[in-house]
């Protein structure tokens, strides 16, 4: 593998988890101490910058032809060694125009890094279908992590038994889960712009939430651990 990761999330749909799953990624790549930059694209809703304030934000929502913008990822890989992006709902065209447009996936040898997909799974269908073809245009040129997002069902079994997640499987893909948060906790850690990670320790939320905190973020970084080869340069 190169010594450096673009880690991001292709997927056109919305309401399946991305930014909540970008801030667990980012809890995560803090702690193991990486040097780290974010990127917001999410220029409406912002959920990602609110969180992380030092995410920079990039409009994407322009014309293919001014899509070049997106160098902004690869140039921060010059000063770190992993740049983390949050992509907007509808948005993941717009990163794939743009890869294919700067030929990213060829030159990430020349450049040193490994570009990571990040696939977040859901019991939807549209969200399953767009992984699919998300998956069958790029293959083995890019690395794949698959968050398996619980947060409104128990058993993903459309995802697991889906032709979608055997072509993941077979191209390397890792898979992590990500339980179901108390909706209350969550809630209040989007009331006061908190992390999972800082919301163990901040003084804005009740010590039951805390304590869920502590329980969600020490379960996600075994979880995390299990990709580290996708994460950690």
């Amino acid at each position: 593998m190169n010594a450096k990761r673009l880690i991001l999330s292709p997927q056109d749909r919305g309401g399946i988890g991305k930014s909540f799953i970008a801030t667990l990624l980012y809890d995560y790549l803090l702690e193991t101490e990486v040097k780290l930059k974010t990127f917001d694209l999410d220029h409406a809703n912002s959920t990602f910058k609110r969180l992380v304030p030092e995410a920079e934000f990039i409009h994407t929502d322009v014309d293919t032809d001014k899509l070049a913008v997106l160098d902004r990822l690869v140039s921060a890989l010059e000063t770190v060694d992993t740049v983390l992006v949050d992509n907007r709902a509808t948005g993941g065209s717009k990163i794939l125009e743009y890869i294919e447009e700067s030929r990213l996936t060829e030159l990430q040898n020349d450049l040193h890094f490994d570009l990571v997909f990040v696939i977040i799974a859901i019991e939807d269908r549209d969200a399953i279908s767009q992984a699919a073809e998300v998956v069958e245009r790029y293959g083995n040129r890019v690395k794949w992590l698959i968050a398996k997002n619980y947060r409104d069902s128990a058993e993903l079994r459309m995802f697991d038994d889906s032709k979608t997640r055997k072509r993941l499987l077979e191209v390397g893909a890792i898979e992590v889960d990500v339980p179901c948060l108390a909706e209350m906790t969550k809630n209040r850690l989007q009331t006061f712009n908190l992390t999972v990670g800082n919301g163990r320790t901040s003084d804005k939320l009740h010590i039951l939430d805390q304590s869920r905190c502590v329980r969600f973020h020490a379960y996600m970084e075994n979880q995390f651990d299990k990709a580290q080869t996708l994460l950690v340069p």
